[in-house]
């Protein structure tokens, strides 16, 4: 009980810690977060660039180590150029392209998997003028929330397998396998901390997110036309916090469990 009670407590010192980061320069963070959405969400959903998304898939590590740097260096309130991070980065180049090489094989196994389950869902969605929306509920419901539960147990292992990959091979000179069993092992040595750390993020951030859709609720008896758009903008902005406190979180979770980062 002691020890399940000393991990809830680091893991939500690693919040509290995170929050901290983010509050050193929240818009170099908020400018973070705009690129990883922009390379790893918007771009490969763009018409005709969907073949990007294996490419960012390929680049995923490289992207993260860099970031872990960038926070690594706020911590220890170091400057540094984008361009010495990536002379840092460049010799492991090829470990980290390999381990988003791995990366995408399993996001094509879970694909495969997963494929009778997501024509379901497409043809569920193909019906959606001929059923009246209770039964448009009930079928999302019958077909997607299993599929999510899915998608949310097969990606645990992958989580967890590259959690703190690309830091090791990084900061750590580990090779790539040993870099995926080291990340493995300290996922479930500290898998209470990371799950109440992840709790409470998720709720902090549903709550930022009901907090600003109660703003933009009153602002719509003032102006109902920009009401809209506030609102987008303002879940907008919450979508790049959450991006740049779960970065912060990798990064404060590693320096903690591994005690490499701040002397790297």
């Amino acid at each position: 009980m002691a020890i399940l009670e000393s991990r809830t407590k680091t893991g939500v010192r690693w919040v509290s810690e995170s929050v901290a980061l983010f509050k050193q320069t929240p818009r170099q963070w908020l400018l973070l977060a705009l690129s990883y959405l922009g390379i790893f969400v918007f771009i490969p959903s763009f018409p005709g660039l969907q073949l990007f998304s294996f490419l960012t898939i390929l680049i995923w590590p490289i992207f993260i180590a860099i970031a872990m740097r960038m926070y690594r260096n706020a911590e220890v309130q170091k400057d540094e150029n984008l361009s010495s991070i990536m002379q840092l980065v460049q010799p492991k180049m090829r470990e980290l392209l390999l381990l988003g090489l791995i990366s995408l094989f399993y996001f094509i196994l879970v694909s495969i998997i997963l494929s009778a389950d997501l024509q379901a869902i497409t043809e569920t969605m193909g019906k959606q003028a001929q059923l009246t929306e209770q039964e448009m509920v009930l079928a999302i419901g019958q077909t997607v929330t299993p599929v999510l539960l899915k998608l949310t147990l097969l990606f645990i292992p992958l989580i967890a397998a590259v959690w703190f990959a690309p830091m090791l091979i990084v900061f750590n000179g580990y090779s790539v396998m040993k870099s995926i069993k080291s990340s493995i092992a300290g996922s479930l040595q500290y898998v209470v901390a990371m799950t109440a750390a992840w709790l409470l993020l998720t709720a902090g951030i549903i709550s930022l997110i009901l907090t600003v859709s109660l703003v933009a609720g009153l602002f719509a008896f003032i102006q109902p036309d920009f009401a809209q758009s506030l609102m987008t903008m303002l879940i907008f902005g919450c979508l790049l916090v959450s991006i740049a406190l779960t970065l912060a979180f990798q990064y404060v979770s590693y320096r903690d469990i591994f005690r490499a980062a701040p002397n790297a």
